[in-house]
């Protein structure tokens, strides 16, 4: 097969993709990992590397036309589907018209040109340090497996009550899930995930829906704090920055002062418009 002209450099570059899911009642889908000695326990969101044959498949079908941005784009949501697919038995795969780019802002409004790896910038509003974020509003029906699924994973419930009736087929690589419906929980638990790097998408994909000034209501000085009074992302050595194209950090807002995923919620259907 003749290579696109404008194939990204998937074979130097690490690509990954990452999937937001959220649960309109019981808040955003997070898998345990217990498996990392180093890191310990935590909780990630599903997803990971983009592979060689899905880059092939988004050339081939988006066309000789089509730019860099496009094939890469199309490459990691259909990379993010499988990964999910894979970990959790939820299957989008067909259904990539749910799976939406997630809508990055810094506190400074711009969302271009996020990824700051090597010398590349490719301007895809959702992606960060070559990692691409995704939302998908997630419902029950998803969480329904047919009893012949090929899915061979280990069906299991919430670790805790919230949403106890659902199921997942997880995956070997993790050892449960819950949903966690307060935002300001969830960017501390996935700190450990990828460098901290979900954390700062996430509270980057809420940004443009969130207020505040600096040092005023709000602001991280005043409201980001964890319940022992420091700093959630500071307390795990993560910098509660996005990054310019020359890598200089840039500040980012804290998280709303709401305990449920309403605000997220609106801001996720927006970014499917």
């Amino acid at each position: 097969m003749k290579r696109h002209a404008n194939m990204p450099n998937y074979k130097k570059i690490d690509y990954r993709g990452f999937i937001f899911v959220v649960h309109k009642e019981y808040g955003m889908l997070l898998l345990h990992c217990t498996r990392k000695p180093k890191k310990g326990p935590h909780y990630q969101l599903p997803g990971g590397h983009i592979d060689t044959f899905e880059f092939e498949y988004a050339a081939e079908t988006l066309g000789p036309s089509a730019e860099e941005n496009d094939i890469l784009l199309e490459a990691c949501k259909m990379g993010a589907a499988r990964e999910l697919y894979e970990e959790t038995g939820i299957d989008v795969r067909g259904q990539l018209d749910r799976v939406h780019p997630a809508p990055l802002k810094s506190k400074h409004g711009s969302n271009s040109n996020l990824s700051t790896s090597s010398n590349h910038n490719f301007g895809l509003t959702c992606m960060l340090k070559n990692k691409c974020y995704f939302t998908l509003n997630a419902d029950d029906d998803d969480f329904e497996f047919p009893l012949r699924a090929k899915h061979q994973g280990l069906l299991v419930h919430p670790d805790d009550m919230n949403g106890s009736h659902l199921t997942l087929k997880i995956s070997d690589e993790h050892s449960g899930f819950i949903f966690e419906n307060d935002p300001r929980k969830t960017i501390d638990r996935i700190q450990k995930h990828s460098g901290g790097t979900g954390s700062v998408a996430l509270r980057m994909t809420m940004q443009e829906f969130w207020g505040g000034d600096e040092g005023g209501e709000g602001s991280l000085e005043s409201s980001d704090k964890n319940e022992h009074g420091a700093s959630s992302l500071s307390s795990h050595g993560v910098e509660a920055a996005a990054f310019d194209n020359d890598g200089e950090s840039r500040d980012l807002l804290p998280p709303p002062p709401q305990k449920k995923w309403d605000i997220s919620l609106h801001a996720f259907k927006i970014a499917a418009d």
